[in-house]
């Protein structure tokens, strides 16, 4: 599971907003300051959580969480390895970089040949449609 903002239980006091690491959350709608998190960009640190004031964050259990769950990275086999958390794509395939013990990023598809990947990448190749562009952080890409 990810996580997501309950529209109707969201105040938009931007408490969340100021407590993600990775700029994962965005205002959806300006007059009502509505909030929602883009799965791509969060860790699932879950900081965001303990900030809401009235709970609207909750767990999305149609994505699964980083770095747990169905994370090819939990496996002691791919332990050398650390995850870019979709700050880092991959310019064919659009998934999450891994960064080696060497210290560089690569696909784990494409650049290292592997048959694992990142469950959220699953999910992006199943989306009929692309990342919406309002649930990017400013300058984002969703490609």
């Amino acid at each position: 599971m990810s996580l997501q903002v309950l529209e109707d239980l969201c105040i938009g006091c931007g408490a969340c907003d100021f407590s993600c690491p990775t700029e994962a959350l965005a205002k959806t709608d300006s007059y009502l300051g509505l909030f929602a998190i883009d799965p791509y960009t969060c860790d699932d640190c879950g900081r965001c959580v303990d900030k809401c004031p009235v709970g609207a964050i909750v767990p999305d259990p149609s994505w699964p969480v980083c770095s747990g769950k169905g994370c090819p990275l939990t496996s002691t086999r791919l332990s050398e390895f650390t995850c870019a958390y979709w700050q880092q794509r991959c310019p064919t395939c659009a998934s999450t970089l891994w960064q080696g013990a060497d210290g560089s990023w690569s696909c784990s598809r494409c650049g290292l040949g592997m048959r694992v990947s990142c469950p959220k990448t699953r999910q992006l190749e199943r989306a009929e449609a692309p990342v919406s562009l309002h649930l990017l952080p400013s300058g984002g890409d969703p490609a």
